[in-house]
C-alpha cells in the first residue's frame, strides 16, 4: 500500500506549477494564498480565507493586506525570508512534507499506535486578466497507520490509510471601487477509499466580499464557507471587521478570528481561530535573513468518510492539540525547508454527524512527540 503512496503523492509534486508555498507553522511574509502570487500589480485584498479551515493542510489563515509590486530584476527582487504571517500550517505551493508520530499505547486497548503522514500540493494560474486570476490546485494528503486498534462499538479495524484528494478552483477579482470578490473551490474525496463511489466524494466552496471601510484603511468581509467534512457541515457565515491598525498590528474581528502583532522587527506572534476548535497561536523570532525559530500551541481537526460507515451522514473524526517548535531555513531565492517537532495530545479518533456531536466508535491514543520537516517553493 505503501509504494502507490509514494508514487502518487511525487506525481502530484512533479506536475506542479508556480504558485506561493509557505512552510507548516512558520511562513514567509509574503506569504498570501495560491491565486494572489499571480495578481497583476495592486493591493491584494487580505485574502480570507486562503484555504477552508476545514482543511488542515491550509486551514483558514486571516491576514493583513498586503501590496505586491511588480516583478523586478533579478538583482532587485526583495528577500522572502523574514518569517511572519500565519503559522496556522499549510502547503498553499509546490511541495512535500512529511510527520511521523512515533508508537505510543491506545487507551483501553492491549496496541500501540503510530502513523507516517505526507502531503504534496500545486497551484497553476489558467487566467490573469481585467476580470481577475484564476488558478487551478490540487492537493494528496495520505495518513497511513501501524496498529492494530479497533473501533470499539462496531468491532472493525482502525484504517490502514487515510486520504484527503482535491483539486480545486480560486478566482479572486478586485474592482475599481477597491472590493474584492473571491470564490475558493474544490471537489475530492476524504475517506479510507477515495472516490470509491458517490458517497465518499464532497465538494468545498468558500465565497467572500470584501468591501474598504469608510476610513479605506479597514475593510468588512461577508461571505459563507461550507464543506460536507468540515467541523460543522452545514455553511457558516463569513461575518469580519478586518481593523488594520499599522504595519505592526492587525486584526480580524468576527468569524474567524485573527491577530497579527509584530512587537519588533524580529518577532510577529500570531493568533486565529475559526469555529468550532481550529485554533492556533504561534511566536515567529527572525535570527536572521535566511533563520527562522518558532513555537506555539496549534489545534488540529481533520474529517473523512470511512466507505465502510454503518450512517452515511456520519463522518470519522482525527483530533489532537499540539505544543511546536521548529526551525526554518529560507533556501535561495524560492525554497524553504523547515523542520519542526512538538508535542500531541487529546489524541481521539471517531465517528459522528459533526465535530460538536458525542463520538462513537472513539479511539483514544497517549500523548506523544512527532517530528516533522517540509519544503516548499515560493514565487
Amino acid at each position: 500500500m505503501m509504494r502507490p503512496t509514494w508514487v502518487l503523492l511525487l506525481l502530484t509534486l512533479v506536475l506542479s506549477g508556480r504558485s506561493l508555498g509557505q512552510a507548516p507553522y512558520a511562513p514567509s511574509q509574503y506569504t498570501t494564498p495560491a491565486e494572489a502570487s499571480y495578481a497583476p500589480a495592486q493591493t491584494v485584498p487580505a485574502a480570507w480565507p486562503p484555504a477552508p479551515p476545514w482543511d488542515d493542510a491550509q486551514a483558514g489563515q486571516p491576514m493583513p493586506e498586503l501590496v505586491l509590486p511588480e516583478e523586478p530584476p533579478p538583482e532587485e527582487q526583495p528577500s522572502r525570508r523574514r518569517g511572519s504571517g500565519s503559522p496556522f500550517g499549510g502547503s498553499a505551493g509546490p511541495g512535500y512534507g512529511v510527520e511521523w508520530f512515533p508508537a505510543q499505547p491506545v487507551q483501553g486497548q492491549d496496541v500501540d499506535f503510530q502513523l507516517f503522514e505526507q502531503d504534496a500540493s500545486t497551484g497553476m494560474p489558467i487566467y490573469r486578466g481585467d476580470y481577475g486570476t484564476a488558478v487551478l490546485t490540487a492537493s494528496v494528503q495520505n495518513t497511513h497507520y501501524f496498529t492494530d486498534a479497533v473501533l470499539p462499538d462496531t468491532g472493525r479495524a482502525f484504517p490502514d490509510d487515510l486520504w484527503n484528494v482535491k483539486f480545486g478552483l480560486t478566482y479572486i477579482r478586485k474592482f475599481d471601487s477597491g472590493s474584492s470578490l473571491g470564490i475558493i473551490s474544490s471537489i475530492g474525496s476524504a475517506s479510507d477509499k477515495p472516490f470509491q463511489s458517490g458517497d465518499e466524494i464532497n465538494l468545498n466552496l468558500i465565497s467572500f466580499l470584501r468591501k474598504p471601510a469608510w476610513n479605506e484603511r479597514d475593510a468588512w468581509m461577508f461571505g459563507v464557507m461550507y464543506s460536507p467534512t468540515g467541523s460543522l457541515n452545514f455553511p457558516v457565515p463569513i461575518i469580519a471587521y478586518e481593523w488594520n491598525k499599522s504595519e505592526a498590528f492587525q486584526m480580524n474581528l468576527g468569524i474567524p478570528f485573527s491577530m497579527t502583532w509584530r512587537p519588533r522587527e524580529d518577532w510577529t506572534l500570531v493568533a486565529t481561530y475559526v469555529p468550532l476548535t481550529n485554533g492556533s497561536v504561534m511566536l515567529t523570532h527572525d535570527l536572521s535573513e535566511r533563520w527562522h525559530v518558532y513555537g506555539g500551541y496549534r489545534s488540529v481537526a481533520r474529517s473523512y468518510f470511512l466507505s465502510d460507515r454503518v450512517e452515511k451522514d456520519d463522518r470519522f473524526f482525527a483530533l489532537q492539540q499540539r505544543l511546536v517548535t521548529g526551525i526554518r531555513w529560507d533556501v535561495g531565492k524560492y525554497g524553504a525547508l523547515d523542520f519542526s517537532t512538538g508535542y500531541a495530545f487529546d489524541r481521539r479518533y471517531g465517528e459522528g454527524e459533526n465535530q460538536g456531536s458525542d463520538l462513537h466508535d472513539e479511539v483514544k491514543v497517549e500523548p506523544g512527540a512527532f517530528i516533522g520537516l517540509d519544503f516548499r517553493l515560493r514565487f
